[in-house]
């Protein structure tokens, strides 16, 4: 009787241990996915503040550009 409660519990700790396993296995597997998510979005985010900084830099230079070119009819015209 002690032998087969000896088995049991032996089968019993070996099924414990495989799933344990196969949870540990299924985790790791669901974060790498998560990891390469985020790396995704984190270069997504990237490419569209690089672009938006692109804009804000045509846009300034083209109100600079305004500006000078407002600037020297000014002085065009104070020079007349």
């Amino acid at each position: 009787m002690k032998l087969l409660k000896g088995f049991l519990a032996i089968a019993l700790i070996s099924v414990i241990a495989v799933s344990c396993t196969e949870t540990k296995k299924g985790a790791e597997k669901d974060l790498e996915e998560a990891t390469e998510q985020v790396e995704e979005v984190a270069k997504d985010a990237a490419e569209e503040v690089e672009a938006a900084a692109e804009e804000v830099k045509d846009a300034t230079e083209e109100a600079v550009d305004s500006v000078k070119a407002d600037v020297e009819k000014v002085i065009d015209s104070a020079k007349a």
